[in-house]
């Protein structure tokens, strides 16, 4: 009966897994456009169910300085805000669909920004905010990846699915287990 608890145990972990793999991908390019002055090319692409209208790419305190929109889509209304060592707060690149939003299962590139980086190498991965511009509550949360990287699947532990099937494998393991006697 050690068999079917262990089974129950692999199978739960694995529906889980399975269930909402891939949420919302930011990728990005970082282009050096002369000395520290850089550019962020930035491509969503919408693995969800729902259409996105707004999100945000935040540059930290101390990394970035003179943010600029460089490009957006024409449909998109992009701004940003620069990073503020008085209050202190992280800079952004925020951008809101004008019309119809990114459908899911779409993929959107042409979101541009330039800025200049304070650190050395390479500018690397940033958080990034997918949000309802209606209530401004964020919907979801990662980090940028550069363009052609492989991204680690994410498991959306707040969907009815994923509860479902965590349920339904803890029942298995606790029938295993009552099974052989253990409680």
């Amino acid at each position: 009966m050690k068999a079917v608890s262990l089974f129950g145990m692999v199978a739960v972990f694995t529906m889980t897994l399975l269930t909402n793999v891939h949420a919302q991908v930011i990728s990005y390019t970082a282009t050096d456009v002369s000395g520290s002055t850089w550019d962020y090319n930035y491509t969503i692409a919408n693995n969800t169910t729902s259409t996105i209208n707004e999100f945000t790419v935040f540059a930290a305190l101390g990394q970035y300085s003179s943010l600029s929109v460089a490009s957006s889509p024409s449909s998109w209304s992009s701004l940003v805000a620069q990073p503020d060592p008085g209050i202190p707060a992280d800079g952004y690149f925020d951008s809101q669909a004008i019309s119809g939003g990114l459908l899911a299962g779409s993929t959107l590139s042409g979101f541009s920004m330039q800025f200049t980086y304070l650190g050395s190498g390479t500018p690397g991965s940033q958080l990034f905010n997918i949000v309802d511009p209606n209530t401004f509550n964020t919907l979801a949360v990662g980090y940028t990846t550069a363009a052609g990287a492989t991204q680690a699947p994410e498991i959306n532990s707040g969907s009815a699915t994923s509860a479902i099937t965590l349920l339904l494998g803890s029942l298995l393991v606790m029938r295993g287990r009552t099974a052989s006697g253990h409680k």
